[in-house]
């Protein structure tokens, strides 16, 4: 990889190391301006969803964008801005790659991730502390992983893509390259977020959805099993089962090889 050449941007915050760019964005996140970004090789706590802990070893980029919406919110506002800006930090991260490395091709996996070659090459963790408007966005990007640092990671080696195996005739990218293509991707489409056009993004959003027709099994409060079939204005998975459609707005998502029909009854607590 790469080493940067140039000095940090002003909008960028490296730290030698932490527990996870998230919980110290959110603990600093009143000081943090619109598109910072918090940035570490070392972090030893790192979170995923549901409190999964994130195994980062060397040649993962961990990271966190502040990402203030503009104007205050609701709460069911607020939540479905987190939905977007998730799946909007998803698409950031796949242009970006695309751009620096010329043989990645790179896929959405609601409700959080980016898989290449059917394999999990990123993660995002957008969160909002109690009382503010402003929200964290957490991606974990495997560059050039060395998963023998870290025997925690070995487990994920399988099942994990890189920047890397795209990278055959140049150099890795830099964490700041990387960085400076993702942020001004994820500023792009946080800017559609806050003026109300969503929708311009769902047009790229499915050309690139990894589970588009794929048999599903949707777990939340309840369990949604049936035909994954894109995503609505708010960012919720639409899964069609029984003639019908369920819009899934969170929980983990599990694709089913030989997925039964989905039951009478089987919904999830947001539908259209």
């Amino acid at each position: 990889m790469k080493q940067p050449t140039t000095p940090c941007p002003s909008w960028l915050i490296e730290l030698p190391t932490c527990d996870s760019t998230n919980t110290w964005a959110l603990a600093h996140r009143e000081a943090l301006a619109h598109g910072a970004c918090v940035w570490t090789r070392a972090q030893t706590g790192g979170r995923g969803r549901g409190g999964n802990r994130w195994h980062a070893p060397p040649g993962v980029l961990t990271a966190t964008f502040a990402i203030d919406p503009g104007r205050r919110t609701s709460v069911a506002e607020a939540d479905r801005h987190a939905r977007q800006i998730a799946l909007a930090a998803g698409l950031a991260i796949a242009h970006a790659v695309e751009d620096l490395a010329s043989g990645a091709r790179v896929m959405i996996k609601w409700p959080n991730d980016c898989y290449m070659s059917d394999r999990k090459l990123a993660g995002v963790l957008c969160e909002r502390g109690s009382g503010s408007r402003t929200l964290v966005v957490g991606i974990g990007l495997n560059l050039d992983p060395r998963w023998d640092q870290d025997p925690a990671a070995l487990a994920s080696i399988g099942a994990s893509a890189s920047v890397a195996e795209a990278c055959t005739h140049a150099d890795v990218p830099d964490e700041v390259s990387m960085l400076s293509a993702i942020r001004r991707y994820l500023l792009e489409a946080a800017g559609l977020v806050a003026a109300g056009a969503w929708k311009r993004l769902l047009v790229p959003m499915g050309e690139r959805d990894w589970l588009a027709g794929k048999s599903v099994e949707v777990r939340d409060a309840t369990v949604v099993r049936g035909v994954a079939s894109g995503f609505d204005g708010e960012g919720r998975l639409k899964v069609a089962h029984d003639r019908t459609s369920t819009a899934c707005s969170g929980g983990s998502v599990t694709v089913v090889a030989n997925a039964a029909r989905a039951k009478p009854g089987a919904r999830a607590r947001s539908q259209r």
